[in-house]
């Protein structure tokens, strides 16, 4: 409003509109501008699928599977792997003592002190964490689903 009459005193014609010449014809509302609330008619077949949506569409799959797999496992249990023993795989719970899942295993760790100096006894979890089993060295807690447990010297 003051706007006008700046201009309309100086003589010159207002660049900015008053809010009060808009009509609902000039300015649609948000919803049909933007196509919100107009029904969409069913597809009658599914779009053609580029590459990258076929891609996330079988990852999405993969991921569904894996969920549905460690639902029906039990609680704690983790799928162990010993590579030195040809990717043999043993099942085993969530804080079992890593010596007797080797031994169900077949695997026999050596020893040479039994007090964790040496590192005879050493393995390796995912190939990144020591664990020195002549100390009581546990299967870890947590989200771990598989493990890969490696001997430091076989």
């Amino acid at each position: 409003m003051w706007a006008s009459i700046v201009f309309a005193a100086v003589g010159l014609t207002s660049p900015v509109a008053p809010a009060r010449h808009l009509t609902a014809a000039r300015a649609p509302a948000p919803a049909a501008q933007f196509g919100w609330g107009r029904p969409q008619a069913a597809p009658s077949a599914p779009p053609p699928q580029n590459a990258r949506d076929a891609d996330f569409a079988r990852r999405q799959e993969k991921l569904a599977q894996r969920q549905q797999t460690a639902k029906s496992a039990p609680k704690g249990q983790v799928e162990v792997t010993f590579p030195q023993k040809g990717n043999k795989v043993v099942y085993a719970q969530q804080g079992d003592n890593i010596g007797k899942v080797a031994a169900k295993a077949g695997l026999r760790i050596k020893f040479d002190c039994k007090n964790g100096r040496c590192g005879t006894c050493q393995v390796r979890l995912n190939g990144r964490a020591a664990a020195k089993v002549c100390q009581g060295a546990t299967i870890p807690g947590g989200a771990t689903r598989k493990l890969k447990i490696t001997l430091d010297n076989p």
